[in-house]
């Protein structure tokens, strides 16, 4: 489903560390690892995330943006900025190189600046774009972007497990879920505070509360100036003792909209992805589920690639034709096998059909659910006939069997 909000051209600016440490998390019980043990979790789910984006969504404009290795004036600010985070998890460093030639060769802008976050580059490029006439989506489950919001400026945050869909955050959407509306997003986490970014805020100040006080004083300067008609011991002590904190944590929350940036959205525009260095590396990286995903459906989206290879796959249809399949099989001394599902996530993937190949460019496809089924090809329970006349194969250790890890992981959330 396609998110136009408005009949505006649509930029899309991924919060790329956000979304790379959601995917490693996601997995993190059970981690994508290629063959020569290189984490993946990380790079799987971005790449997935991307080209489901691109597919469902056709952004017009599209770049990448992450923050720099260097201190902000955040950090000159206040020396306890962010100081809570842990390292970043050495798996997870592996896989940066990788992300960076993973990007180059979607033909995704990178977009970084030394000292700068990738929230300011973010905010700056969102606020460029409604000048240029148009509309931007902020890939990011981050609420500091929420104070960005407006007409046309939204957020495009990831979905969850009872809502898989993305969820848009407009201004409507931004006041149901805090109590404010966005341009009081600043003042409402000035009072709060920020654990993720160890911003103080007040003392004695939930939630709650500071929703409270911007709706009866308007804004953190009110609720200080208020703060002897406050009743509530712990409130009124907490404003009157940290005025320099609230003052100070609204200006670290606030999100900076005219960096200096070497690059203008209007060049930003999407670009064909390289299907070869794209194939090349997703191959490396063991992605064969996202492979798949690169077949081209539209010019728009990829740059298709021409095989003149002869390809010779053939359909088990019948029980005959799953038996002569196991007899090739158990003579072959080397199988690579996939499954093949409704979805690349784990939690969510039914099984479709398995795949089997013993020699480049030619294989055997077994399926096993699809829609408006009349019949089962193999008997009354196509899983168990099809499972029970391969086990041999699966269980004979003379031969290899070359498994991909995306089809690892959800083979074990399925047993």
């Amino acid at each position: 489903m396609s998110f136009n909000l408005t009949a505006r051209k649509r930029f899309f600016i991924i919060d790329g560390y956000a979304i790379l440490y959601r995917a490693h998390f996601a997995l993190i019980r059970n981690p994508l690892i290629t063959s020569y043990g290189l984490h993946t979790s990380a790079l799987f789910g971005f790449a997935n995330q991307v080209l489901k984006l691109i597919r469902s969504e056709n952004p017009d404009y599209i770049a990448c943006a992450f923050d720099s290795k260097e201190k902000t004036f955040r950090h000159d600010m206040y020396k306890e900025y962010k100081a809570n985070r842990p390292k970043m998890p050495e798996e997870l460093q592996m896989q940066l190189s990788h992300l960076w030639d993973m990007l180059e060769a979607m033909n995704l802008p990178v977009l970084k600046k030394p000292g700068v976050e990738a929230d300011d580059i973010i905010g700056t490029l969102a606020v460029q774009a409604e000048k240029e006439g148009l509309d931007t989506y902020i890939v990011s489950g981050d609420k500091d972007f929420m104070q960005l919001m407006n007409d046309h400026i939204f957020m495009y945050a990831p979905g969850t497990r009872k809502s898989p869909g993305p969820i848009i955050y407009d201004p409507v959407k931004v006041e149901e879920r805090w109590g404010v509306p966005p341009e009081k997003i600043i003042d409402l986490l000035g009072l709060m505070g920020d654990s993720s970014d160890n911003v103080p805020g007040v003392a004695g100040v939930g939630e709650k509360t500071a929703v409270k006080l911007i709706k009866e004083y308007g804004s953190l300067e009110g609720a200080l100036e208020n703060s002897d008609k406050i009743t509530n011991k712990r409130v009124h002590n907490g404003l009157k003792d940290g005025v320099e904190n609230a003052r100070l944590s609204k200006e670290l929350v606030t999100i900076l909209t005219e960096v200096d940036l070497t690059c203008a959205v209007t060049e930003l525009e999407k670009r064909d992805m390289d299907l070869d260095a794209c194939t090349e590396k997703f191959t490396e990286l063991e992605f064969h589920a996202l492979i798949r995903q690169l077949q081209p459906e539209s010019k728009s989206v990829l740059k298709p690639k021409i095989s003149e290879t002869e390809k010779q796959y053939k359909t088990i249809l019948s029980e005959k034709d799953l038996d002569d399949l196991v007899k090739e099989l158990g003579q072959a001394k080397r199988i690579s096998f996939d499954l093949e599902t409704t979805s690349v996530l784990p939690m969510e993937a039914e099984i479709v059909g398995l795949s089997f190949s013993t020699i480049p460019d030619s294989g055997w496809y077994i399926p096993i659910l699809y829609q408006e089924k009349e019949k089962n090809n193999f008997g009354k329970n196509d899983m168990d006939t099809v499972l029970k006349k391969l086990e041999p194969i699966f269980q004979d250790n003379s031969r290899s069997i070359i498994i991909s890890s995306e089809t690892a992981l959800i083979a074990s959330k399925k047993t």
